[in-house]
C-alpha cells in the first residue's frame, strides 16, 4: 500500500466579504475592468503599491512631481560637480603628462616670485 503525501498543494483560496458603499463598489469595478484584472488582483495591486512606495493615503500628499524634479536636479548638480572634479584632478593632469611625453615640450610653470609688502 502506497500513501502519497502532498504538501503545499494548490488549495483553493477562501473568500471573505467586506461591506462598501455602493458608489465605491461601482468605482472599483470600473477600475478593475479598465485594467483587465479581477477584483482580488486589483485590490492586491493597489495595496502592494501603497506598501512598496510607503504612501499613506490618509496623509497629505504634496506635489510629488515638483518634489521629484527638485530631487533629480539636486542629484544632477552633484553628478556635475563630481565630473568637474574628475576633470581637474585626473583628466587635465593626465593630458598634460601625455602631451609632455609625446611632444617633448615642457609646460611653462608660472614662476613664484616673493613679494615684499611695505
Amino acid at each position: 500500500m502506497i500513501i502519497l503525501i502532498f504538501k503545499n498543494l494548490a488549495m483553493p483560496k477562501r473568500f471573505s466579504r467586506i461591506n462598501f458603499h455602493t458608489e465605491t463598489v461601482e468605482r472599483f469595478k470600473k477600475y478593475a475592468l479598465a485594467n483587465d484584472a479581477n477584483y482580488t488582483e486589483t485590490l492586491e495591486a493597489i495595496l502592494d503599491f501603497f506598501e512598496q512606495n510607503s504612501i499613506n493615503p490618509f496623509e497629505p500628499f504634496d506635489d510629488s512631481k515638483q518634489r521629484l524634479e527638485t530631487l533629480i536636479n539636486k542629484r544632477m548638480d552633484g553628478v556635475e560637480a563630481i565630473l568637474r572634479r574628475i576633470e581637474t584632478e585626473q583628466t587635465k593632469p593626465t593630458k598634460m603628462l601625455l602631451d609632455q611625453l609625446f611632444n617633448q615640450k615642457e609646460v611653462k610653470q608660472p614662476k613664484l616670485v616673493e613679494r615684499k609688502f611695505r
